[in-house]
């Protein structure tokens, strides 16, 4: 299939229609869509009333109808609507990899916070254990002093 594209407008897209034998072979526009016109011509073996595939500028492939009365060799046009000839199609494939970054950067941001939650609960729980070992040793200490002192007024007086 050879198609060649006129210029009525941005390269590549979708078929604009796609008739099938019993339906209405008139093609169907979107008001204010871009297209693009193309050039078909049917291959060899095929005629009027059978479906073709054709691509598109844009890479992409479509089927369409050859139109009725139409034989090998003869050409005709088709409609595509054009794809995102403003570049939205690259804008959505860059918002989606920034939106791809931005969950992975959230992950690993939450991940952070877990680390940093869990290594200040040790240190709380490390503060509260050292704590409680230095006042365990002050009332240690305490009772020392205190049993030094009475041994020094049992010594003194006895």
């Amino acid at each position: 299939v050879s198609c060649r594209p006129k210029c009525d407008g941005a390269a590549g897209g979708r078929a604009l229609a796609m008739s099938q034998k019993g339906m209405d072979p008139s093609p169907k526009f979107i008001i204010g869509a871009v297209t693009t016109r193309l050039t078909v011509t049917v291959p060899p073996g095929l005629s009027g009333g059978e479906l073709v595939r054709v691509a598109a500028p844009d890479g992409s492939y479509h089927t369409v109808m050859v139109p009725d009365g139409l034989s090998s060799g003869q050409q005709f046009s088709v409609e595509l609507l054009a794809g995102p000839a403003d570049g939205s199609a690259i804008e959505l494939a860059k918002l989606r990899v920034e939106l791809e970054a931005e969950r992975h950067l959230r992950r690993e941001t939450q991940q952070e916070a877990l680390r940093s939650r869990t290594a200040l609960e040790s240190l709380h729980q490390k503060r509260r254990t050292d704590q409680a070992f230095l006042r365990d040793m002050v009332k240690r200490q305490r009772r020392c002093i205190e049993h030094l002192t009475q041994q020094l007024k049992k010594d003194e007086g006895g």
